[in-house]
């Protein structure tokens, strides 16, 4: 569970940031954003209580929530257990599956957006710009982080 918990501690962070680029979102982005979306607000549901009894003093934000949680993870009630469990295992795949369309991507991303400056979606976007000439593997990988259930 503690690995788990660091994971979902890492990417919180990252997915609140990238929210808040939507003039550069693609699909892909967008579809990893509502996946993130709608486990961060499982796991409101789901953890409210435990984190208003064992967090509550702990100031939102860069993961110390999460982190605050596995300090007590002995404690967490099982439905809260089950969801971070839950909510973990998709954060997992979806780090897994965007490696894999980075290495994937790789040629493509240095053909067509060498000059482009990574960070706020600008690789992403520009790859979504150049879609008919990127590379079969880039764009099944793409898709397959896209779809969020492997097919």
């Amino acid at each position: 569970m503690k690995h788990k918990l660091r994971l979902l501690a890492m990417l919180l962070p990252l997915g609140i940031s990238v929210s808040s680029i939507a003039h550069a979102q693609t699909d892909a982005m967008n579809s990893i954003l509502q996946r993130l979306a709608a486990g961060i607000k499982k796991l409101e549901s789901s953890c409210g209580g435990d984190i208003k009894k064992y967090c509550r003093t702990v100031t939102p934000g860069e993961g110390r929530v999460l982190h605050c949680m596995q300090a007590h993870e002995d404690k967490i009630s099982p439905g809260c257990a089950y969801v971070l469990n839950e909510v973990a295992l998709q954060a997992q795949t979806t780090t897994d599956r965007l490696r894999e369309a980075v290495n994937a991507c790789q040629g493509d991303i240095d053909k067509f957006c060498g000059k482009t400056s990574p960070g706020e979606g600008r690789i992403a976007a520009c790859l979504a710009s150049n879609k008919s000439s990127i590379s079969k593997n880039c764009m099944e990988a793409v898709q397959k982080l896209q779809s969020g259930d492997g097919t």
